[in-house]
């Protein structure tokens, strides 16, 4: 069990970190950022494909297990997308729930 978990731990690594960088790449202009887009394929990746090696307890190769981390980072960061919402660096601020517009100067007015 060991060597198994010891050969697919880095694939499922790669996989979340390939499907982060995959995704800020494609979405670049969402402003979710590149680290924030890494962390959450890493963990949607690990989290994925250690539930799926729990539950199914087979001997999947190398390519599977890869396979099977970029579906969890692919969902874990649509997941992400779909209910955190980012706002475009410079153009609104958050001010509790009401978006303030940004002055064309990068200033920003205090919410009241």
């Amino acid at each position: 069990m060991l060597e198994h978990v010891l050969q697919m731990g880095p694939m499922l690594v790669l996989a979340g970190l390939v499907a982060g960088w995959v995704a800020e790449v494609v979405s670049r202009a969402d402003g979710h950022g590149f680290i924030r887009d890494l962390a959450v394929g890493l963990v949607g990746s690990v989290v994925g494909g250690a539930t799926l090696w729990v539950v199914v307890s087979s001997e999947a190769g190398m390519l599977v297990m890869f396979l099977i981390g970029c579906g969890g980072a692919t969902l874990a960061i649509l997941a992400q997308r779909r209910f955190w919402r980012s706002v475009r660096l410079g153009t609104e601020h958050h001010v509790g729930t009401v978006l303030i517009p940004s002055r064309p100067d990068g200033g920003g007015r205090a919410g009241h």
